[in-house]
């Protein structure tokens, strides 16, 4: 149906109210279309308000959740690391009548046992969420310090699989999965870890922390051209104003010197 008016209908009122009776009639005998139409995008926009909801309520469930198991532990490592402290120096301003803080004992149950149940707790019931990754991050970080680089892989696994990378704590979960398996000598699949991080503009001030790990591991895999690359690439960067992580300590210096070196061993080679 066409409602469009001439010049010559706009000056004939009874064209112009033939027109606008078509459009009346055409409205009337197509309004279930409309309101159908009209109904669905409301169901859509209310469906996409619910979920919205329901996911900030389920992060906060997890978060609630997870907080607990955080700040017990690490006010533990916290502990800790004072008493080992104490060990080196008399802790100053102290009162020496004081009791002590307990040394870990090394026994992984003993010291966290609680928290690293807390923290599988959290992964288990709450896998997609924000509070998992942070779960996930603390529990390899308890692993990885009692040795057990198997259980930090178990850890950072799953939740690494499903983060991307583009925002900052699945960026970290990623980073930190390559840590461990590359502590693991599993340099392959680690460098394909920090490539995903590599690849994610958000994450640019973690870039050449990661590119010299990656160069590191080049290396172990005798792939010397792309560990070349890898150093040359931090270097430049370590003078460019604009990179985020321009100047920070030792960075630009570790990739010459590794540079310079692994040109001594392809020469010897």
């Amino acid at each position: 149906m066409s409602t469009k008016l001439s010049k010559e209908d706009v000056r004939n009122p009874d064209q112009v109210l033939k027109t606008l009776n078509q459009g009346f009639q055409w409205s009337q005998s197509h309004s279930r279309a409309v309101i159908v139409t009209l109904i669905a995008f409301m169901v859509i926009g209310i469906g996409w308000s619910l979920m919205s909801n329901m996911s900030e309520q389920k992060e906060t469930k997890a978060q609630e959740a997870y907080f607990g198991f955080e700040k017990s532990y690490l006010d533990k490592k916290r502990g800790f690391e004072e008493a080992e402290r104490a060990l080196l120096r008399p802790p100053v301003g102290k009162d020496p009548k004081e009791a002590p803080k307990a040394k870990a004992t090394g026994d992984l149950d003993k010291d966290y046992g609680p928290e690293v149940a807390g923290f599988k707790d959290v992964i288990a019931k709450h896998p997609d969420s924000k509070a998992a990754q942070m779960a996930a991050l603390n529990l390899s970080d308890i692993y990885v310090n009692y040795k057990k680089l198997d259980d930090a892989v178990q850890s950072l696994e799953k939740i690494a699989e499903k983060s991307t990378g583009n925002d900052l704590i699945s960026a970290i979960v990623l980073a930190q999965y390559g840590n461990v398996l590359s502590d693991k000598d599993n340099c392959k699949g680690a460098v394909d870890q920090w490539q995903k991080v590599l690849s994610q503009s958000k994450a640019s001030f973690m870039h050449d922390t990661l590119r010299l790990k990656s160069a590191f591991c080049y290396e172990k895999m005798n792939d010397f051209a792309k560990a070349e690359e890898f150093y040359k690439k931090v270097s430049q960067n370590s003078q460019d104003p604009k990179n985020p992580q321009a100047g920070e300590t030792g960075l630009g210096k570790d990739a010459e010197k590794y540079l310079r070196l692994l040109k001594l061993k392809k020469n010897a080679g």
